[in-house]
């Protein structure tokens, strides 16, 4: 996985995203990929939990608006993802105190974490340029997210 957008699409970006704390975030997110099916709804619960688990042991918040939450779990056998944008920020415990405006949250296969680690470092360095970051805060769509993230 070398690019962002291999793992974005249509049904997993949410745009002018709003939660209350940390575990609104993520519930939001895990339901929106039971909600298009993208996840397997007898699943939701435990992937809650290990995502909340990991945020225990230190927040995927990893500063400049930015925060991956992620888990490493064996009831799903590919990577599920969804992106959420949040305009106005949220709160999540971030390492600078910020409130983060773009989540990336990963789902990963317990046997294929190996990998996805190379896929955790390529989400943080594409978000690591301040104009691109606030480009995509402002998309309002997926095409425009691509403009961005392709042009660079």
């Amino acid at each position: 996985m070398n690019h962002l957008l291999e793992i974005l699409n249509e049904s997993n970006v949410i745009f002018d995203f709003h939660a209350d704390s940390k575990e609104s975030v993520i519930e939001q997110m895990v339901d929106h990929l039971v909600n298009n099916h993208t996840l397997d709804s007898s699943k939701r619960n435990e992937v809650i939990e290990s995502l909340l688990q990991r945020e225990k042991s230190m927040s995927t918040g990893i500063g400049s608006g930015v925060a991956i939450p992620h888990c490493s779990i064996s009831v799903v056998d590919t990577l599920k993802s969804v992106m959420a944008i949040s305009p106005q920020g949220i709160a999540f415990d971030s390492i600078d105190s910020n409130p983060v405006h773009i989540f990336i949250l990963l789902i990963v296969p317990k046997s294929k974490f190996q990998e996805h680690i190379k896929t955790l470092a390529m989400i943080a360095k594409t978000l690591n340029q301040p104009d691109e970051r606030e480009k995509i805060i402002q998309s309002k769509s997926l095409e425009e997210i691509k403009k961005v993230l392709v042009v660079g």
